[in-house]
């Protein structure tokens, strides 16, 4: 396994890379349920995607609640979003340890979803 999948959420835990338009289009279709886990100050400096669940990767209960939001559906299509991608890896790693199957990284995260000039709207608590 590569040092950069080993560390941004790749290899055999069942982690994938997707980019940031395919995450978009995917959420859209509500083919996925995307979770950003940035802090709340960043959040409120950058946005957040609209249609994102917002739970920081300190929050003890992340799983329980992306568990709640897949409506108790390890399978269902999970993508993780963090600022450049590695909190958003090691979070898509605990979400696949935990045993949900499909879950995706976005890389590049919110710096290169803005650099492709997707839509993120104002973070609203």
């Amino acid at each position: 396994m590569a040092l950069f999948d080993w560390l941004f959420g790749g290899g055999k835990t069942g982690v994938v890379q997707i980019d940031p338009a395919t995450a978009l289009e995917r959420l859209r279709k509500k083919d996925l349920v995307l979770i950003d886990v940035r802090t709340e100050s960043e959040w409120q400096q950058t946005g957040v995607v609209k249609g994102a669940h917002t739970i920081t990767l300190g929050d003890s209960t992340m799983v329980d609640k992306v568990y709640g939001l897949t409506k108790e559906d390890l399978g269902k299509p999970v993508a993780v979003i963090c600022r450049s991608g590695a909190r958003s890896g090691r979070a898509a790693k605990q979400l696949a340890g935990a045993g949900f199957t499909d879950v995706s990284n976005v890389r590049g995260g919110m710096m290169a979803w803005t650099a492709a000039n997707l839509p993120v709207g104002r973070y609203r608590r």
